[in-house]
């Protein structure tokens, strides 16, 4: 078994420290990323909402145009009726 050469402590405090720097630069860099990711995330949640309350607006609309003529109808039933129930 080999056995490990010996380092001065000064040298190893040195290398830690420099990789002490590089860890936290990459952990700075990580930060950014996930930083971008929540903002990317965030856009296209408020993106989707956005979207979700149009296609609500649009089906209300729709369902509104298709149930005039019914609803018409409906009234103009209730007026004969009454009419005829109130023949004046």
């Amino acid at each position: 078994m080999a056995t490990p050469p010996n380092r001065d402590l000064p040298e190893v405090v040195s290398e830690l420290i420099i990789e002490m720097h590089e860890v936290r630069s990459e952990l700075n860099a990580l930060n950014g990323r996930v930083d971008r990711l929540e903002r990317t995330v965030e856009d296209g949640l408020r993106l989707v909402r956005e979207e979700s309350r149009q296609n609500t607006d649009r089906l209300i609309e729709a369902f509104s145009r298709s149930m005039e003529p019914l609803i018409n109808r409906i009234l103009d039933h209730e007026q004969r009726l009454t009419k005829l129930e109130n023949p004046q």
